[in-house]
């Protein structure tokens, strides 16, 4: 996974974008922004919820052009 890849989010069924990736306690955590505007009670965000997801919750829809680490 590398930083604008659009992805889906398995759990949520929503397509965003990894706007920023962290390595936390060993494993690699993907901060997606959702590609649909509109809060979402409970996420991060405003107008553009983000999520937290590990890399199990996540699925490729599309590469980005930033690669990381």
């Amino acid at each position: 996974m590398r930083l604008n890849d659009t992805v889906r989010i398995k759990s949520e069924n929503i397509i965003g974008t990894i706007v920023d990736i962290s390595y936390r306690n060993g494993k690699t955590h993907y901060v997606v922004e959702s590609g649909k505007k509109g809060a979402l009670p409970g996420h991060d965000g405003g107008e553009w919820p983000l999520f937290d997801c590990g890399r199990e919750d996540i699925e490729t829809v599309m590469q980005g052009s930033a690669d990381i680490g």
